[in-house]
């Protein structure tokens, strides 16, 4: 199966779809232009009605550049318009934020009919990719009244510090030599955790381990918007 990702937005939504990506190689899916491939993935961001409409239009585009290939958008834009992102051309499902995580691990099942090299991975150069981005966080808690997270993301979640660790230790055994490590909300990592962390807690473990790779600290900042 040959499959695109093609991500508006910010690091989150970056460190999601490298996520999306290892999950479509390790059930041998081949990385192919949107043009060419059986299956593209749109990881949609909604912070602005311009985002909104970009990712409309790469939609249509796909659907007009690739009449056969089937479109699976998720992202903001999907979790909060998921009606009217249905009705876009070639989109075969929308996948909302809370559902991305469990739906993608099957995503080849669903749609590939290749074997492919089972256990494949994101490695450095990969679209040239030379850092990876991992989340180690989600949601926001603050409801200002000008942000859509709060709606498409939900509540702050975050990875417990073990966790990082491991997925830290698996990237750099993969060939990284740097990790920048992203969330939503990075402040207010670990507030949600038993027992409670802290981003300090997490950067001094990430400081005290043994794994040879550059960390950079990266939150959710504003952004245009434009595809990946």
């Amino acid at each position: 199966m040959k499959y695109s990702v093609i991500t508006f937005g910010c690091r989150v939504n970056q460190a999601d779809s490298l996520r999306i990506e290892e999950g479509l190689l390790a059930r041998g899916g081949v990385a192919a232009p949107p043009s060419d491939a059986d299956l593209v993935i749109v990881n949609t961001c909604s912070v602005t009605a311009s985002a909104d409409q970009g990712a409309r239009q790469t939609i249509s585009r796909v659907a007009s550049d690739n009449p056969s290939a089937r479109v699976v958008v998720t992202g903001c834009y999907a979790s909060r318009r998921p009606e009217e992102v249905a009705t876009l051309p070639s989109v075969v499902r929308v996948v909302g934020n809370d559902e991305k995580d469990r739906f993608f691990k099957t995503t080849a099942e669903r749609f590939g009919d290749g074997d492919g090299a089972c256990g494949a991975t994101i490695a450095p150069g990969v679209a040239g990719r030379t850092a990876f981005t991992l989340r180690v966080q989600t949601g926001c808690d603050e409801r200002c009244s000008y942000c859509i997270i709060p709606t498409t993301r939900g509540a702050g979640r975050s990875v417990p510090v073990d966790q990082v660790l491991r997925e830290v230790d698996r990237v750099a055994a993969a060939g990284f030599k740097e990790i920048a490590i992203t969330g939503v909300q990075l402040g207010s990592y670990g507030r949600d955790l038993q027992p409670a962390s802290s981003l300090l807690s997490l950067v001094r473990a990430l400081a005290l381990s043994s794994i040879d790779v550059t960390f950079r600290i990266s939150s959710l900042e504003p952004m245009d918007c434009t595809p990946d």
